[in-house]
Formats: structure tokens, sequence, C-alpha cells
């Protein structure tokens, strides 16, 4: 049950994506020059926020994959007229999980579930990204935020996503969309002229956007020459793939992964791939590629919710556009983390539940962690957090040559007692977008104005420290099993060395 408990992870977390609520308003701005960018030859016009940040929201960077071109890798797209970029825009086809899930959320901190609106705007047209930028001059490291939601869930807006106030630190923000669930993890098994066998139709998205932004982000004050990617969840493995992407290289220089680093069972090779391919579209009876094209999007996340099928959400290591580990690229500086607590929403409610799952674990497992966590769910949450998100963290700081930093955030908000530090708990710090209902202290505001100059340092330099921040040491991919030698920084009040033995227990999963 626990070698596939990452897929079946990564699918219910729909994402613990900081959501709905809150939005700062914006007001257009009265100098239209001030608005004003050239692209293709067009006036792209966008907003001002009220902090004084640019922003160009819904900037179309791909045709949109309908039709003929369902299936099909993207393809870029000429701007031919001047473009408000005023509005947002779709988010791509997926069902309500992510409102569902945040309504949880707000549940656990005793807040009304109904403050968490439904998602209502829906296309198969999403291929744009939005951009936060201080001005339009200059060369500024640019930040490209890819969001998580287990690739069938959530949306480059999403109030903790916009990148006002993490713009005013002087670096360009970027949010990307991209297709996921069956339009775009899931191979067809049918013949396509010129058209190798493939699923990553999400990740040629991504590389499509970030190709965009070479292209263009200097109209936008951006360096293309310095580009960030940074995600969480899918987002982060996404980020993951991208290092394993011949195509991606040079199109980014530094990546942050923050609980999304590619496990052992995250991906599917050919043979996998296309034995899940065959078997979805069996069971829609659809037996051509035509037909395919022709089903609508919501008949594809109906069916593949009514069957259970949780296999399309992974990518493939095809062998050209991504290929198998350990090939990461070696030039990309990294920074990669979990969180405390990432699987202690998830786990039942009846004891005996998880004392069974408990005891399928190693007895050597169950001896290291019961030192830390004698209470059976927190020792279960433990140790599932550990095989699915702390340990191919270390992992994959253990697999690059580049230089890399480590973190485990711990900060638990006040009313947090059934999640603690939970998934996504992390992006509000980032981003400092923090929901009007999250209960934030001078403890959090304090963590947030570091964790931002971690980030935003690390952005421009590779390097997250400054003379103001706790120092923050590399992490020693040599010292990967050794005891805390290892450097993990604990991103909690105070940061501090984390101490825990991480990776003496990681040593004991499978595939670590």
């Amino acid at each position: 049950m626990f070698e596939r408990l990452p897929s079946l992870v990564f699918l219910i977390i729909a994402g613990a994506l900081a959501y709905f609520i809150s939005s700062t308003p914006e007001r257009l701005n009265g100098d239209e020059a001030q608005l004003t960018v050239i692209i293709d030859g067009q006036k792209i016009s966008g907003l001002i926020e009220p902090n004084g940040i640019f922003s160009y929201r819904g900037l179309q960077f791909a045709e949109a994959p309908t039709g003929l071109m369902r299936f099909k890798p993207a393809h870029s797209y000429i701007y031919t007229n001047a473009y408000k970029a005023t509005e947002f825009p779709a988010a791509c086809p997926q069902n309500q999980g992510n409102p569902d899930w945040y309504r949880g959320v707000v549940k656990s901190f005793q807040k009304d579930p109904k403050l968490i609106s439904g998602l209502d705007n829906i296309s198969e047209d999403c291929l744009y990204l939005n951009i936060w930028t201080k001005n339009h001059s200059g060369k500024r490291p640019v930040m490209v935020w890819i969001h998580g939601g287990a690739n069938v869930n959530g949306w480059s807006y999403e109030p903790n996503y916009r990148g006002h106030n993490l713009a005013s630190q002087d670096v360009v923000v970027v949010s990307v969309q991209y297709r996921m669930g069956p339009l775009g993890f899931l191979p067809t098994p049918f013949d396509q002229a010129g058209d190798d066998f493939s699923n990553n139709y999400g990740l040629s998205d991504l590389n499509s956007s970030l190709q965009w932004l070479q292209k263009h982000i200097q109209a936008f004050g951006g360096d293309p020459d310095n580009v960030t990617l940074f995600g969480e969840s899918a987002g982060g493995g996404n980020i993951a793939a991208l290092m394993l992407n011949p195509a991606s290289k040079g199109l980014f220089h530094k990546a942050i992964i923050q609980s999304g680093a590619l496990g052992p069972n995250a991906t599917l090779n050919k043979t996998e791939a296309k034995a899940a391919s065959q078997k979805f579209y069996n069971a829609l009876e659809i037996s051509s590629l035509e037909e395919a094209r022709a089903l609508k999007w919501p008949d594809f996340l109906n069916w593949s919710e009514k069957t259970g099928l949780s296999y399309y959400h992974h990518p493939t290591h095809d062998g050209k556009t991504l290929m198998a580990e350990p090939a990461y690229s070696s030039d990309i500086p990294l920074m990669i983390g979990s969180n405390a607590n990432e699987m202690l929403m998830y786990l039942s409610q009846d004891p005996k539940v998880n004392e069974k799952l408990l005891t399928a674990y190693d007895e050597k497992i169950r001896a290291l962690t019961a030192e830390k966590h004698s209470d059976p769910v927190m020792q279960l949450d433990y140790i599932t957090t550990l095989e699915n998100f702390t340990c191919p963290s270390l992992r994959m700081a253990n697999a690059l040559q580049s230089r890399s930093y480590v973190y485990n955030f711990s900060k638990t908000r006040k009313g947090s007692q059934k999640l603690l530090a939970y998934h996504g708990a992390e992006i509000p710090y980032v981003f400092d977008t923090h929901d009007t209902w999250l209960p934030t202290d001078d403890n959090d505001r304090k963590l947030t104005a570091a964790m931002v100059a971690y980030w935003v340092n690390f952005a421009k330099t590779g390097n997250p420290n400054d003379a103001s921040l706790p120092n923050w040491p590399e992490y020693d991919s040599n010292k990967v099993y050794n005891a805390n030698k290892a450097y993990i920084h604990e991103l909690d009040s105070p940061i501090r060395k984390n101490t825990d033995n991480f990776q003496a227990i990681c040593r004991l999963f499978k595939g670590m």
C-alpha cells in the first residue's frame, strides 16, 4: 500500500494551496504610458496595485490547446492586436478539489467554511501567465511560480500566489498555468503523425511559458539570464521534472522546491504510461484520437473520478522530454524542503486504522521515530511525512552536484492544533499574503520577513543569506546520512538548526 502512497497523497492534496479569500483591490492608473509594454509589436496594458506594483493579468503564452491542439505540445502564441492584461484568465480544467480542500482548512481554524467560494471560471483555453513588476526598466531577477494541486487542481492566481508584495522586493514575479489531469499528463494510445509517445503536455506548457519569458520578460524589467523557478507540491515536482528535461536547459537558472521533490514512484516509465493510457481509454470506450479530441473536458474529469483511476497525474520519463534520474541539471543551485506535519490532516480518525498503518512499517523505522513521538498518530504523521516529503527532498539534494540549501518548516499558528505545520502552510510566508482568516501574530510577521528575504536573496544570487538574517549554511551532500551533520535550516520562531535524525530514518525507506 505505502509503496504507491505518493500517488494517493498528491491526488488527495488538491493543493495545500493557499486560496481564494483575500484579495487586495487593484486600481487602474490614469497614465497609460506607465502601463503599456510592447509585445510582438502590439501594445499590452495592465494595472497598478495599491502598493505601486505594476500588474499584468492573463498574458497568453501559448495557443489554446483545443480541437486539433488537444494532446499536442504547447504552440507559442503571437499577439496580433493590442491587449488589455487586466483580468485573470480561466483556470485549466479541474474539479472543485481546491475549494473543498481549503474549506476543510478554514474549518480546522474554527472559521466559517462559507468564506471559501467555488471555482467557476474554467476552460481549456487556459495557457496564460501573470506578471508583477516594480518598474519596466533595468534587469531584475525573475521568480516564476508553478502552482501545486496534484497536477489535477490549482491555478496561477489563487490569492496567496499573487505577487504584488513579493515584487516590491525588487524582483519580477510571474505565475503560470499548465494543463493538468488526463488532458495534461495522460497520453493517448493512438498514433499521431510526427508526435512521439509522451504524456508530458503539462510540462510542455511550462517550457512554453519559460520560452515566452526568455523572449519578453525584459520588457517588464526582468532579466532573462536570471530566472528562478519556485513551486509547491506538484508544482515543485514539476520543477524537478524540468530539471530532467533537456529542452528546459537555459530557460531557468535556479530552483526552489517546496514540499514537492520527486520520490522514487513519482514518475512513470513508457511501459507503465502506455498501460495506464490504454486502460483509461478502454474504460471510456474511445478507440481513436478523433473521438478523444471530441470528448468534452468535463467528461474526462467526471470519468476519472468515477473510476478512481489515479495514474494520469504522473509525468513520464520517456527519454526525450523527461530523462530518468539522476540526470538532474548539475548547474542549477537548489533550495528545497518540506513542512513538519505534511500528512497529519490526511490521517484517519480511527485509532485502529492508524495502528494498522503504523505496524506495516519496518520495526527499525518505528523504533527510531518512537524516540520523538510516543503518540501513534503523531508518529504516523512523522513517518509518512518523512517518506513522502522530507526524504525525497534530501534524496534530491544529495543527487545534485550543484549548491543546495535544505529547510524544514515547522511554524504553527495559533489555533492550528489540528493541522500544525501542514502541507502548504509555508506559502503565505513566502509571498507575504496571509489570509484574513489565518491567525497572524508578530512571530508570523517576523518569520515572513525572513523567509521573503531568504527566497529573494536566493533568486538574486543563488545564496539565501545576507547580514540581517540567521546564517543558513549550504547543505553538504557528502554527509547526507550522517546524523546531525548535513545542515537543515529550521524555519520556525526562532529560526535555528534542525536537530532531527532525518538521515538515519530516510535510508531505511525503499528507494531513498
